[in-house]
């Protein structure tokens, strides 16, 4: 046998072994593989009314004196939280008349599991017979129509803890003027926003996001 024939023959040996030794290698490999498997489960935003306290004053706007002008008994005030949407709360005056004035102290708590930070409110002139109506003010809204003014001190900046123990209040105030009609009913709505305490959001953006 030649000799180029016998290294032909000794590197196609070479090569078989070497591939047979990867196969092998390639079908022996055993593994085992972890996993982590990951949960985040996130929080709740919530809030509702649990109460209002509602008082009668005179003379507006600085008050001073408790009840009706003359200690009559002529208009009243109810505060109601709905019955079917806790976050929602009824205050409806009967009977009122121009220069009526009443003060409701509104109740409510952080009904979800973080704590939340009042960012801003809002009230809105839901009856259209309620004309030339101004929002103004910062930390204490006032809306002025001619017929209604409506403040509310909400508080802006408060944060407010998860459960009942931090329930917070607020002052809401209503003055019938002297252009009200009579037998007429007007309606408002006042709308008080929060988010999560870390979250910088303005007050327009909190709202937009609110369901």
């Amino acid at each position: 046998m030649r000799p180029k024939t016998r290294l032909h023959i000794a590197l196609l040996s070479a090569l078989l072994l070497l591939s047979l030794a990867t196969l092998g290698i390639g079908y022996g490999l055993w593994s085992k593989a972890l996993r982590i498997n990951g949960t985040v489960a996130t929080g709740r935003v919530d809030a509702r009314w649990v109460m209002a306290n509602c008082a009668e004053f005179h003379p507006w706007p600085g008050g001073g004196t408790p009840g009706e002008f003359e200690g009559k008994d002529v208009g009243s005030t109810t505060a109601v939280i709905d019955a079917e949407d806790d976050q929602i709360l009824h205050i409806m005056l009967d009977n009122a008349y121009p220069s009526y004035a009443v003060d409701c102290e509104v109740h409510f708590i952080n009904d979800g599991t973080i704590p939340v930070i009042i960012r801003g409110t809002t009230i809105v002139p839901v009856s259209d017979n309620l004309t030339h109506c101004i929002l103004t003010g910062g930390q204490t809204k006032i809306l002025k129509c001619d017929q209604l003014t409506v403040k509310y001190v909400d508080g802006i900046g408060s944060q407010i803890d998860p459960g009942p123990e931090d329930e917070t209040a607020s002052s809401l105030v209503v003055h019938v003027e002297q252009p009200a009609a009579q037998d007429a009913t007007y309606k408002f709505d006042v709308i008080e926003c929060m988010a999560q305490w870390n979250e910088p959001a303005s007050a327009e953006a909190c709202m937009a996001a609110a369901p």
